[in-house]
């Protein structure tokens, strides 16, 4: 079954029960470069999402 989310203002379709890691995965970005936050809070990669969460995806710049 899948559940639909909002991503910094754009619907995802994900699996239900998904987890950080498993949006990451949908959206083909590396967890190693993108910081996420759940409810206004970073989350870690195991941190499961449900329909009613707010997440934030942030890419982290790296450069000197």
């Amino acid at each position: 079954m899948a559940m639909e989310i909002t991503v910094d203002g754009r619907k995802v379709r994900i699996r239900s029960a998904s987890t950080v890691a498993d949006l990451l995965g949908a959206l083909k970005l590396n967890p190693e470069e993108t910081l996420v936050k759940v409810n206004g809070k970073l989350a870690p990669g195991g941190k499961r999402i449900s329909p009613k969460d707010s997440v934030r995806v942030m890419r982290v710049i790296f450069g000197g």
